[in-house]
């Protein structure tokens, strides 16, 4: 898999893309017309040159949005596989790229948010606090998605909660 930084050419797949899966994964979370990507979004991530796509024989299979949150700290969100091509290493190795970005950045800490259902048990989301602390990461703090996203309450169909996770990049 090549991973390269995210262009314009790339906007109707990568919105379709995530748009698919996180409805897909989210839709108990979200009522008709809400959408996690639009074009206006992801014009502003690819002008700050941190959306970074990997592909397959030239075919997008996934991504991942890579931010600075302060002069030590990067987050990435938005780590995104096709749903043809999972199982094959590709959220990994998304991730592992985010963090060797970060290092070169001279970043010393890696944060990361999964958005859950406040009073019920999501399998997926599960899986990915628990796939998230076997890489290295741990639970920081738990924040209302209100607090966060206060006008996104017309889309929710439950209540949301961000889990905040952080991981020591060693530098």
């Amino acid at each position: 898999m090549t991973i390269r930084l995210a262009t314009d050419a790339d906007k109707q797949v990568i919105i379709a893309l995530a748009n698919n899966v996180y409805y897909s994964s989210e839709k108990e979370f979200w009522k008709e017309g809400y959408y996690r990507l639009n074009e206006q979004e992801f014009k502003h991530h690819i002008s700050n040159n941190r959306l970074f796509v990997g592909e397959i024989n030239q075919e997008i299979v996934g991504c991942v949005l890579m931010k600075q949150v302060d002069e030590s700290t990067s987050s990435f969100s938005m780590l995104i596989c096709h749903p043809n091509h999972r199982k094959k290493g590709i959220g990994k190795t998304l991730v592992n790229h985010v963090f060797k970005e970060a290092k070169s950045n001279n970043d010393n800490k890696m944060q990361l948010e999964i958005l859950s259902p406040l009073n019920w048990i999501h399998t997926e989301k599960e899986f990915l606090k628990t796939w998230y602390t076997s890489l290295g990461f741990t639970l920081v703090k738990e924040v209302n998605f209100l607090d966060y996203y206060p006008t996104h309450d017309k889309y929710m169909k439950c209540p949301l909660l961000f889990s905040l996770y952080e991981k020591n990049l060693g530098n």
